[in-house]
């Protein structure tokens, strides 16, 4: 499944992308229940089949199961007009605004210095553990979202990423156990003020200002990605490539990340784990490629689609 948020009118509501269409999996499943003849439909929809991401995945066999059910019994309604208290229930992507899939994670983890291209680049060697920083929620952004640069730099630069979401509550898990925890995949671009990085001599400020943390465009469930270890990974500016790389660079793998991780603190239904960059970063480039409003940013990963942010000028 392409897990989404979006907006029309009202909440932002979870939904599953079908090609160019987006299905209401709350009002789908209220739908199926209803057909059966379920005069609970309504309240058993909104227990299992939560109209937003994190809740969703709290809900865990159960909830995606019966979301999978769910869009098999959409399948074989392909074309009709279903709606749910006059709320239709399969919309088109144009008509609705994408939020980012998870909204409010508890934890934004990111890894640094985990491509092998990226320390080749650098004559750097491997750590032999992971080197964490996190951000804040603040800093989650969305497809299509606005980044402002903050008035606070002129060094803009872009991080594209794989990062993976957590499924399930979890804590000293063994790396050969990690894949159960995981919810699924999304593209992600750690943006930072790479002058703040370096005067601060540390991460916060220069990796936490609003909107720092574009991801999406959707969350592919790790049922359809069994191995996120041969994705390529490529940033554009102005359709400029600067970053292309693939995720068998990572020094670091997906299962080690979640294990390590799960060693330090507890991991939530929807923390996010961004797994690191490769080279070619703009401070690392001779002339630098740091990014300036009017700019478009590109990250893309194989299979988890394009992300989209164009660059503005903070309004203060």
């Amino acid at each position: 499944m392409k897990l989404v948020m979006y907006q029309k009118i009202g909440d932002p509501r979870l939904g599953c992308l079908d090609n160019e269409e987006i299905i209401d999996l709350n009002l789908a499943y209220e739908a199926l229940l209803a057909s059966d003849g379920d005069h609970r439909s309504r309240m058993k929809a909104g227990v299992v089949m939560p109209p937003e991401t994190i809740a969703f995945l709290e809900g865990g066999d159960e909830s995606f199961q019966a979301a999978a059910k769910t869009l098999k019994w959409m399948e074989g309604r392909r074309g009709e007009p279903i709606s749910v208290r006059n709320h239709p229930v399969t919309m088109k992507i144009d008509d609705v605004r994408l939020l980012a899939p998870i909204l409010k994670p508890s934890k934004i983890i990111c890894v640094a210095h985990n491509y092998k291209d990226f320390l080749a680049e650098l004559g750097m060697k491997p750590h032999p553990e992971p080197r964490l920083f996190a951000k804040f929620a603040n800093a989650v952004a969305a497809y299509d979202q606005p980044i402002p640069r903050p008035s606070m730099t002129l060094c803009l630069g872009y991080e594209a990423e794989l990062a993976f979401v957590v499924g399930r509550h979890c804590k000293h898990v063994a790396e050969a156990d990690s894949y159960n925890y995981i919810a699924g995949y999304m593209a992600f671009n750690d943006v930072s003020a790479s002058d703040l990085t370096k005067r601060d001599g540390q991460n916060l400020r220069g990796k936490s200002f609003d909107a720092f943390a574009p991801m999406g465009p959707f969350l592919l469930t790790r049922d359809e990605l069994p191995d996120p270890h041969h994705l390529s990974v490529t940033l554009k500016v102005n359709g400029r490539t600067l970053q292309q790389s693939n995720t068998d660079q990572l020094v670091h793998n997906v299962p080690q990340l979640l294990s390590f991780c799960s060693k330090i603190f507890s991991l939530e239904p929807g923390d996010v784990v961004a797994t690191g960059t490769p080279g070619g970063l703009a401070k690392d480039r001779h002339p630098p490629t740091y990014m300036n409003p009017g700019d478009l940013m590109e990250t893309e990963i194989e299979k988890l689609g394009v992300l989209k942010n164009p660059i503005t000028k903070e309004v203060l």
